[in-house]
């Protein structure tokens, strides 16, 4: 039989690709968009269910937003993350970035960008059924940038896990989950903002 190739978003309107909800506590909290029950707008269906979960799937991520910080340094963790049945708050965590120092010098509206992907490697209730890798990079701020220059602020690329490939997680791929970023502010020190948020779905 024919094998026909596609790619679907999972987050399909213009509030799922949009902001999220801001982080400047200490906390862990999902910044990408959720509905007001709530659920995150991203989601695939357990393996039953029409494209749902199988093995070899792939779930590709872009985000991008921004970060501020104070003259009081802080430390900012990125994660991605699944939730059972999309409900609830407990989280899978699919990779995350080391904790990423903020400095001691106020920095406004630094961009930020996240690309990843999350592979399924089975379908089971239990055990390693997703690995997920991705790159996040938080640009500089400068008005008028040149090459070379050694004052062109900040540009600092992370990665998820921050060493030796895919994390590979634990993920009941039968169920729906939920697929979020979720970031941590180990104080009240910094803004985290999402801004633009697309999920999709590759056969």
């Amino acid at each position: 039989m024919a094998y026909q190739d596609w790619v679907a978003i999972a987050n399909d309107s213009p509030q799922g690709m949009g902001a999220g909800a801001v982080l400047n506590t200490a906390a862990t909290a999902t910044i990408s968009p959720v509905t007001g029950i709530p659920s995150d707008v991203a989601a695939v269906a357990g393996a039953a269910s029409p494209g749902g979960w199988y093995p070899g799937m792939a779930v590709r991520y872009t985000a991008r937003g921004y970060l501020t910080t104070t003259a009081t340094s802080t430390t900012a963790t990125f994660l991605l993350a699944s939730r059972v049945a999309n409900a609830g708050s407990t989280f899978v965590t699919l990779a995350t970035t080391a904790g990423i120092t903020t400095g001691t010098t106020v920095l406004t509206g630094l961009q930020w960008a996240l690309h990843g992907i999350s592979r399924c490697t089975a379908v089971a209730t239990s055990g390693n059924t997703i690995s997920t890798q991705f790159e996040l990079t938080i640009m500089n701020n400068v008005t008028a940038p040149s090459l070379n220059a050694a004052t062109n602020g900040v540009l600092l690329v992370a990665c998820g896990p921050n060493v030796s490939g895919e994390t590979a997680a634990a993920v009941d791929t039968t169920q729906l989950q939920g697929l979020g970023l979720r970031a941590t502010l180990a104080g009240a020190n910094a803004t985290v903002q999402l801004t633009q948020w697309v999920v999709e779905t590759l056969n």
